[in-house]
């Protein structure tokens, strides 16, 4: 039968995409718009499912998800969380609620499929198991005679019930090993020792991870001397219970003292084998029958948690390296504040090409080579650091984002990679403060003062990190690129001229003089240019 999904999300648009995505799926589908509607349908829909946005009018969706979470028949329910939120605080918040799992918006579809699939899995557990003990409840009335057996088995599937809830929000790899070997003990009281074969991904190698839960700790060792008896689990997928494992014909020779009963079962999410799960005790025989079931019912349960848990840490781990990417990318052309932001809003980020509205940003000392030919060296590039350091400095203060040094000009652009709205504004304010600084430096210099050009335009470019593999950088691409640097060539030493459309990006916030149409070498159209002379409110020069 197929399984049902409650989608409560309060955009059309969303769950139009989740409609079309879940349908192809072969899932059945309801949908409520907000979180009393959502509350309303729950008794007559039951769904396996739901997906719930957290962002809603009148009822959010973490306040859904405990008065589902508090009600005991709605409590099995998973709930993923789709959430436009980001941040540890958040996704604390959501499990706090009792969500069990969470996606952000815009959501990646073969995360959110695979996410549904896992919750799915977990419930389908939680369902059979739901039926196993109320078919033994219902034996313990038909036949007294057997109702020690049957109690024992309602108390193993208590245990396994209270473990299958622990490990569907548990998403720690050791947290959910360690509480598989707990568990272990609570259901087979004749286990002396239990532990774990993992199949490594990479070679099929095993990987023996023993627990020790009078220490509450755990230990690899490098061989159990029982692998034959795994790797035949592994190849049947079927359990295999041993009395005694040094009488078997392959001579086991066990590597802990514990081993001599052996009792294992495979671990398999859906068709993908994890490894095996076994418990060991020094008696011959120690095993009654029986134990193998409820054995394999907390297998399947540690494999989908296993699973989960690796999922999500294969997760985090590709988004931290991910944002150390980014981090190591553009600390060398924003200030440190923007590439914090950065890492924190990893979206903003175009790390290929893609066309923004950009205002970009040209400035060039005038007359630099003559005064370059009749100083030494050494001198000249002190000097160029320095008007270039005063130039730098104006630009970061403005959270503006360095493109490129060539020769004696600097180049930078706003509103990329970070949002800002107030793009050319920033230019025009770290224009203004740099002009500042360098006619505060040129009072008390010891050389000729020089003066930077500078020009501005706003316009569409394509922006992200171009170049080739061993050598890529972050740059503008595009005629607005060429308007600002002809703006930069037409300005003379401490003029800021801006283009048209930098103009009216600022023109209530600035003092400007219009200076006329301009023509520009290699272009046809003609463009209205002005001076800029200050800020309504002015503009501070950094020290």
């Amino acid at each position: 039968m197929n399984k049902t999904i409650l989608v409560v999300d309060d955009e059309p648009v969303i769950r139009k995409i989740l409609n079309d995505l879940l349908l192809s799926e072969g899932y059945r589908l309801e949908f409520a718009c907000d979180g009393f509607e959502a509350l309303q349908k729950l008794p007559a829909v039951e769904p396996d499912l739901i997906l719930l946005d957290v962002m809603m009018p009148a009822m959010s969706g973490l306040e859904v998800t405990r008065r589902v979470k508090s009600n005991p028949e709605w409590q099995p329910i998973p709930i993923i969380l789709v959430t436009a939120l980001d941040g540890r605080k958040d996704v604390a918040r959501g499990l706090d609620a009792g969500a069990d799992d969470f996606i952000r918006k815009p959501f990646d579809q073969v995360e959110l499929l695979a996410r549904v699939r896992s919750m799915l899995r977990i419930k389908g557990q939680y369902d059979l198991l739901e039926r196993r003990r109320q078919e033994l409840e219902t034996s313990l009335y038909l036949n007294e005679k057997f109702a020690g057996v049957i109690a024992r088995h309602l108390e193993e599937l208590e245990v396994l019930h209270n473990t299958g809830l622990q490990l569907i929000t548990n998403l720690d790899s050791d947290s959910v090993l360690t509480l598989i070997a707990q568990t272990t003990q609570d259901l087979i009281p004749e286990s002396c020792r239990s532990f774990m074969h993992l199949v490594s991904d990479e070679d099929e190698s095993l990987l023996p991870v023993v627990f020790f839960p009078e220490t509450n700790s755990k230990m690899i060792y490098p061989d159990l001397g029982v692998e034959p008896v795994i790797r035949q689990v592994l190849a049947t997928r079927f359990p295999a219970q041993i009395p005694d494992v040094t009488a078997e014909p392959h001579g086991c020779r066990p590597a802990i003292n514990e081993i001599r009963s052996l009792l294992t079962v495979p671990m398999v999410d859906q068709y993908r084998l994890l490894g095996t799960l076994s418990v060991a005790s020094p008696d011959v025989d120690a095993f009654p029958m029986g134990r193998n079931h409820v054995l394999s019912i907390l297998a399947d349960q540690a494999a989908v948690a296993i699973a989960k848990a690796r999922f999500f840490e294969t997760t985090v781990k590709s988004k931290e390296a991910e944002k150390a990417t980014i981090r190591r990318i553009f600390q060398r052309y924003v200030s440190p504040a923007v590439v914090d932001s950065l890492v924190d809003n990893v979206d903003d980020v175009a790390l290929g090409g893609r066309r923004r509205e950009i205002s970009v940003f040209f400035a060039d000392i005038r007359n630099f080579s003559r005064f370059a030919e009749n100083s030494p060296s050494e001198r000249v590039v002190e000097i160029l650091n320095h008007y270039f350091s005063l130039a730098v400095e104006a630009i970061l203060a403005e959270q503006g984002t360095l493109d490129k040094f060539m020769g004696d000009a600097v180049m930078a652009i706003f509103n990329a990679p970070l949002l800002q709205p107030d793009g050319t504004l920033r230019a025009a304010r770290a224009a203004l403060v740099m002009q500042q600084a360098i006619t505060r430096y040129n009072a008390t210099a010891d050389h000729e003062p020089l003066l930077f050009g500078i020009g501005i335009h706003a316009g569409p470019a394509v922006v992200g990190n171009i170049g080739a593999a061993q050598q890529m950088n972050y740059t503008a691409i595009g005629d607005t690129v060429n308007l600002a640097k002809r703006l930069q060539e037409s300005a003379e030493g401490g003029q800021i001229l801006l283009s048209q459309a930098a103009f009216e990006a600022v023109q209530d916030e600035v003092i400007a003089e219009k200076l006329g149409v301009f023509e520009f070498k290699g272009r046809v159209s003609v463009e209205q240019v002005y001076r800029l002379v200050g800020l309504t409110a002015p503009a501070t020069a950094p020290n």
